[in-house]
């Protein structure tokens, strides 16, 4: 299985599905109702932008291929993106409130 769900959009899907799920989960343990419920509004939004992009995917055709110095530059860009995102979550994660004891959303 692993195989054919490598550099697939079915594979990137699950992929994403997962990373969110334990974001979320670590939320759950860490952070208080008012920033769970912050970021649980993000993944939402993060999903919503995912589902038009794929909608997208269906009615549009595919862009040309990039050249050679593009797909660097897409690279390092997307690396500084990825960064950026993992280190808000990490930093929410790390000073969001925990929830009192007992007390559940």
């Amino acid at each position: 299985m692993k195989h054919r769900l490598n550099n697939t959009y079915t594979g990137y899907a699950i992929g994403c599905a997962a990373t969110w799920g334990v974001i979320l989960l670590i939320a759950n343990r860490r952070l208080d109702p008012a920033n769970r419920k912050t970021l649980l509004l993000v993944c939402n939004g993060w999903w919503l932008g995912w589902t038009s992009a794929t909608i997208a995917r269906i009615g549009f055709p595919p862009p040309k291929p990039l050249t050679p110095e593009a797909k660097e530059r897409l690279a390092k860009v997307s690396i500084v993106g990825i960064a950026l995102g993992l280190a808000s979550v990490i930093r929410l994660l790390a000073t969001g409130k925990a929830p009192a004891s007992g007390a559940r959303d």
